[in-house]
Order: C-alpha cells, then sequence, then structure tokens
C-alpha cells in the first residue's frame, strides 16, 4: 500500500488516533473520492475524537467515581426539587464561576444521584472532578498528616474543578481531621468548586469540626458563593422496596 511509510511517522508523533484508523480511512477516501484537504481534514477529526476519548477515560479514572449516574434517569416527582433549577447546574456554569451545590436530605433522596450525575456531565465536558466519601478524605488528610505531606495532598486538591464529597455526618472523624478539613476547604475557597451532600442540618456540623465557632467558619465559606438544594426525606429505597412487595 502507498500509504504505509506514513505508519512510521504517525507513531513518532504519536499520532495514535490516525494510526489505528488508517486502513479504514485511506478506504473511506476512495469510496468517497475524498480530496487531499478532505482527506487531512479527515484524519484530523479522527484523532480529534481519539484524543478526546482517551483524556475522558483517563479523568474518569482519575475522578474515582463509585457510579455513573444521569439526571435523565433521576425521579422528579419524588423530590421537592424543581427540575428548572438544574439548569444552571446540568451545564456546569456554577464550576465555571467557582461556586459551591450543597445538598441536603434524609438518606435515600437522591443526593448521591444528583451529585454523581453532575459530576460525570464535568467529566464529559473536560472538567477534572475528584470524588470522595467524607470519612476516607478525613482518613486520607489525617494519613498525610502523619507521613508530613498533608500540604503536597491539599495542593493536589486544589488542581481539581470540582471535589465531590459525599455522605458529610454519616461516620464519626477524628478530631484532628476536623481542623485538617477546615485547612483544605480554606484552601478551595474560591478555587475549587465543592459538592457537598448531607444529611446534617447546619446546627449539627460542630461536632465534626470540634467545636461551633470551626463549624460556623466552614459553613461560612462552604456557603458564601454556593447553591442550596434539599432533597426532603422521602426515600427512594424506601419507596422502591414497598412496590417489590
Amino acid at each position: 500500500m502507498q500509504y504505509e511509510n506514513l505508519r512510521p511517522l504517525l507513531k513518532e508523533l504519536r499520532f495514535n488516533g490516525m494510526l489505528a484508523h488508517l486502513d479504514e480511512s485511506m478506504a473511506l477516501s476512495e469510496i468517497k473520492k475524498m480530496t487531499a484537504i478532505e482527506l487531512v481534514q479527515h484524519l484530523l477529526e479522527v484523532e480529534a475524537a481519539h484524543r478526546q476519548t482517551r483524556s475522558l477515560v483517563y479523568r474518569l479514572t482519575l475522578a474515582r467515581l463509585p457510579q455513573v449516574k444521569s439526571l435523565e434517569h433521576f425521579d422528579w416527582s419524588n423530590t421537592p426539587i424543581q427540575q428548572e433549577k438544574f439548569s444552571s447546574l446540568s451545564n456546569c456554569q456554577f464550576i465555571e464561576q467557582k461556586q459551591n451545590l450543597l445538598l441536603i436530605g434524609g438518606s435515600g433522596t437522591g443526593k448521591s444521584h444528583i451529585a454523581l450525575a453532575l459530576a460525570h456531565k464535568a467529566l464529559t465536558d473536560s472538567f477534572k472532578v475528584k470524588f470522595y466519601l467524607f470519612s476516607d478524605l478525613a482518613r486520607q488528610l489525617l494519613q498525610a498528616k502523619e507521613n508530613r505531606y498533608e500540604q503536597s495532598f491539599m495542593e493536589r486538591l486544589k488542581r481539581f474543578h470540582l471535589l465531590v464529597i459525599d455522605e458529610l455526618g454519616y461516620l464519626p472523624i477524628d478530631q484532628q481531621a476536623g481542623a485538617l478539613l477546615f485547612e483544605l476547604f480554606s484552601k478551595l475557597y474560591e478555587t475549587t468548586s465543592l459538592i457537598i451532600t448531607t444529611h446534617l442540618t447546619f446546627d449539627e456540623w460542630a461536632p465534626l469540626f470540634g467545636n461551633a465557632k470551626a463549624s460556623k467558619a466552614i459553613i461560612d465559606r462552604i456557603t458564601h458563593h454556593c447553591v442550596i438544594l434539599e432533597t426532603g426525606n422521602k426515600s427512594w429505597r424506601l419507596k422502591e422496596g414497598s412496590m417489590t412487595h
């Protein structure tokens, strides 16, 4: 084939998308009688699509979402949240504006579903996202402190556009972890957006962070540029369970 000498050049230039689809692209160019410019454009489009896919796979791996969720599969009839409120959230404007999202509600009311759906949408829109259970984040901060790399750990988290912190308050945390979380939230303030899910009211945050003063300071930072949504107390899981009996 006349184009075989292109393979080592594509490999050297790391045009892996073009390389993987070279035979297919050349066959298509003959069928469609492409001009040289049309063929070049086609090959570049193939390469761009390949890189976008690889980039998304990399961001998904880095994010470590426990599940992939979508807003299309969310039961809006079973929540006090108005669907219209999600127009600016689902297009990720809140991330661009360095705003936070706080989802408050009972267990099984869809908080995590919404958080994961928005996180996945952000990933497909090329934002860098990281997911943590609140208790796991507290534990990792403590480990970083014990091994004297807590500052570099926090700096790494600042590189993400969105940090999802799920289930704040479901499990108790070490008091020293509360101080580290206070420092982390201070560093992320107006640099990285947060999505936080919790069943606690603001009055119940104090035990997590050691005292009312620290709790108030954290709440002030999180809610300064923040959308707060209440998902209610009607559990999806209880509803689904009752339907199976």
